[in-house]
């Protein structure tokens, strides 16, 4: 990810901590707007999403 308004909306949701970043993940999936995805064109949600899943999969693979 080289856009760091981006690479900071991802830092500021996993600092929501690890159950409600699986929340807003599934929400998105179903392409529900919450809070956090305020601000962000589908483009660059589909982004942040893809992060979000990415970093998750670190903790699930524990």
């Amino acid at each position: 990810m080289n856009n760091p308004n981006l690479e900071q909306r991802v830092a500021q949701i996993c600092g929501l901590g690890c159950r409600c970043v699986r929340e807003i993940i599934a929400a998105w999936e179903q392409d529900h707007i919450t809070v956090e995805s305020e601000g962000l064109n589908p483009s660059e949600r589909a982004q942040v999403l893809s992060e979000l899943k990415v970093i998750m999969a670190v903790y699930d693979a524990r």
